[in-house]
């Protein structure tokens, strides 16, 4: 009996370390203005880091040229560029489907999310 439960508690303890040891990710996908998509990636959550944050460290590990519009805003990512003066052309921000209500480096992603960077006209 003694041997059974120790078999248990063997197999259960490496259970419990292969599980901590699988990364949290979040999918993200970047696309043109007629939706076609561009870029799709996962990135590997960390604690106390934001979508920004997670999002521009891909860009720079795999040669991707952004640039930033402001501390928090994104200006373009490779061939894609938002039109700042007139605000006509600009990157919309999407979480599971849903409109973002804050900046890209204001928010940190839960995992399994699905973070959108669209290009899209301004219908104003």
């Amino acid at each position: 009996m003694k041997k059974i439960i120790s078999l248990i508690l063997i197999l259960a303890s490496i259970f419990s370390l292969s599980a901590c040891g699988k990364a949290k990710t979040a999918e993200v996908k970047i696309s043109e203005l007629e939706g076609k998509g561009v870029y799709g990636f996962e990135v590997e959550l960390q604690k106390g880091v934001t979508a920004g944050e997670l999002v521009e460290k891909y860009f720079v590990e795999n040669g991707i040229p952004y640039e930033k519009y402001s501390e928090d805003m994104i200006q373009s990512i490779g061939d894609l560029e938002q039109e700042s003066e007139n605000w006509t052309v600009y990157f919309e921000i999407d979480i599971n489907g849903e409109y973002a209500t804050k900046a890209l480096w204001n928010f940190e992603l839960n995992p399994g999310d699905l973070l959108e960077i669209k290009l899209v006209e301004a219908n104003w």
